[in-house]
């Protein structure tokens, strides 16, 4: 595989949740491949992690999250566990709180 290969595959694997983000990006750019920044949501929440957050604001279960993301069920439960510490919630109904105040979601899609 070509450099610009690893990076692509590297890079599939950040979206898809395969691989954390920070951590990633870190051994790219110590291998010289450069970084990207990375956009945040509220609470320094990832791209993914919103996605995740609003899945279980509706009531998707973790293996739901895993189904409908195409990830296995422990980087759903993973992201659901880092959406809790940034966020400070401590269960699912704080988490969606969390997510109305912060824009979100529309109240009238749960």
């Amino acid at each position: 595989m070509t450099d610009k290969q690893a990076v692509s595959a590297m890079r599939d694997a950040i979206r898809s949740g395969a691989l954390d983000g920070d951590a990633a990006e870190a051994v790219l750019s110590a291998a010289g491949n450069g970084t990207r920044r990375r956009v945040s949501g509220p609470a320094g929440l990832t791209p993914r992690e919103v996605e995740v957050l609003i899945l279980i604001s509706r009531g998707a279960q973790t293996g739901e999250v895993a189904d409908q993301l195409g990830i296995s069920r422990k980087t759903a439960g993973t992201h659901i566990e880092r959406i809790y510490t940034k966020t400070g919630a401590s269960s699912r109904s704080t988490a969606t709180l969390f997510a109305l105040r912060n824009g979100l979601l529309d109240p009238l899609d749960l």
